[in-house]
């Protein structure tokens, strides 16, 4: 008689998810190959949107070594207490999951990714952080026996550690990667370091970018988009995503991270165009002097009250205008396009649409075309969504799109694609594939 397998249930710890190559490659969107480059645009975008809070016409420098990559920028600095909560991998920590605005952090992995990641790929997990004074080393490995991730985390006072941030994260071989998996054409190859930077100058013509001795200058610095410290706006959320806010403010409170808990009133001050008293007591009438603690029901917030909260809100005050998210505009892509692609400047084609969805939510889409001047050149594609490039066509519809306009690969023309939206729809969770 053969030998049967008796299976064990094992126990798997979800503390170790971000230390396996499978889980990373599902937060990141992207297989391994991919993963550097998702890290430099990762604390890229953290990068932008700390200048832009911090009223600062943003400078980014990227630098590429064969032991590390690193990304500085002169805004206001990371704190030591936001890089010691995200160590903490029993928690999902972030500025931007609950709120609904067009920001960068909808594509963004967090910085967990960017502690874990080296270790996964390399087995050495180092990662440096200079900003507000101190110098941090963050080193991290796994005991697989015990399912737990080991994090080291040394910080030391740097007074010449004033201004904006350093993150310099320990890579093997940094500087050779793209040559190595651009010799497998079968597999699909991430964007170089130069194209990304190139194309977050695109989308970004305020800002200033510097890659060696290589710099993208900032060609529109009072060119304006939607800030991340911006108040949201009622009209972009629905009953159940306004529900995870309050709830998300109650835990926060719950927690101990706040003395003070949050009035209804309050709630409702923060958000565009109710910041009038008179529409907060019209909107509070009959919540007089309560707590968003106080719409708990049954272990849940009360959903009634959510809905009859949410329609007063949207009845006194009125939606965003789309262009208000932050238009990029046609001068600002063909002055790119003429500092940083040789084309044939009367075959350069600009169009844009805005509109509100089916959901009732804002968008912009900016489409930009020319031709190459060299016919060997073959076609490249930028796309961006809220602001910062994406590794890949993020949405089916695009490339199908492209199939019937006949746009091959072979022919020598540049397209540029980028949407703003206060959220959009990912079908995975890497955030790299939308439904449009």
């Amino acid at each position: 008689m053969a030998k049967t397998l008796e299976r064990k249930v094992f126990e798997l710890s979800r503390e170790c998810e971000f230390f396996t190559e499978k889980e990373l490659t599902m937060q990141i969107g992207h297989e391994k190959d991919f993963w550097y480059v998702a890290l430099i645009k990762e604390l890229m975008d953290n990068s932008l949107d700390a200048c832009e809070v911090g009223c600062i016409d943003p400078e980014v420098g990227v630098v590429v070594t064969d032991d590390y990559f690193e990304v500085r920028d002169n805004g206001p600095g990371i704190s030591k207490k936001t890089i010691i909560k995200s160590l903490n991998y029993f928690m999902r920590i972030s500025d931007k999951q609950f709120y609904v605005s067009p920001t960068r952090g909808q594509m963004g992995n967090a910085l967990k990714t960017v502690w874990a990641a080296p270790y996964v790929a390399n087995g050495i997990g180092k990662v440096e952080v200079k900003s507000k004074g101190f110098e941090h080393v963050i080193e991290t490995s796994l005991d697989r026996i015990v399912q737990r991730p080991m994090i080291e985390h040394n910080s030391q006072k740097k007074a010449s550690v004033k201004n904006g941030t350093i993150v310099r994260v320990y890579w093997s071989n940094s500087a050779t990667l793209e040559d190595e998996e651009n010799a497998y054409s079968y597999k699909a190859k991430p964007p170089s370091i130069e194209e990304i930077v190139s194309q977050y100058s695109v989308f970004n013509p305020h800002s200033s970018f510097i890659l060696g001795n290589s710099k993208h200058n900032a060609r529109n610095t009072n060119w304006k988009k939607w800030k991340t410290d911006m108040p949201t706006c009622i009209h972009w959320y629905n009953e159940y995503t306004l529900r995870e806010l309050i709830a998300a403010y109650v835990a926060f409170e719950r927690n101990g991270n706040n003395g003070k808990p949050k009035t209804v009133r309050e709630f409702v001050s923060e958000f565009k165009g109710l910041s009038s008293t008179l529409k907060q007591k019209k909107i509070t009438k009959g919540f007089s002097g309560m707590f968003l603690h106080d719409l708990i029901k049954d272990n849940d917030i009360d959903m009634d009250i959510v809905r009859g909260l949410l329609d007063s809100m949207k009845e006194n005050s009125v939606p965003v205008k789309p262009y208000s998210m932050g238009l990029i505009g046609e001068d600002n892509f063909k002055s790119w396009l003429k500092l940083n692609q040789q084309i044939i400047e009367e075959s350069f084609q600009y169009s844009k649409k805005s509109g509100f969805d089916k959901n009732n939510l804002p968008y912009i889409f900016e489409v930009c075309f020319a031709v190459k001047t060299d016919p060997e050149e073959h076609r490249t594609i930028i796309t961006g969504l809220n602001w910062t490039p994406t590794l890949g066509i993020p949405a089916t519809e695009i490339s199908e799109a492209l199939g019937k306009c006949s746009v091959h690969k072979q022919d020598p023309v540049v397209l540029i694609i980028h949407m703003a939206k206060p959220r959009f729809e990912f079908v995975d969770r890497g955030k790299t594939r939308m439904a449009l």
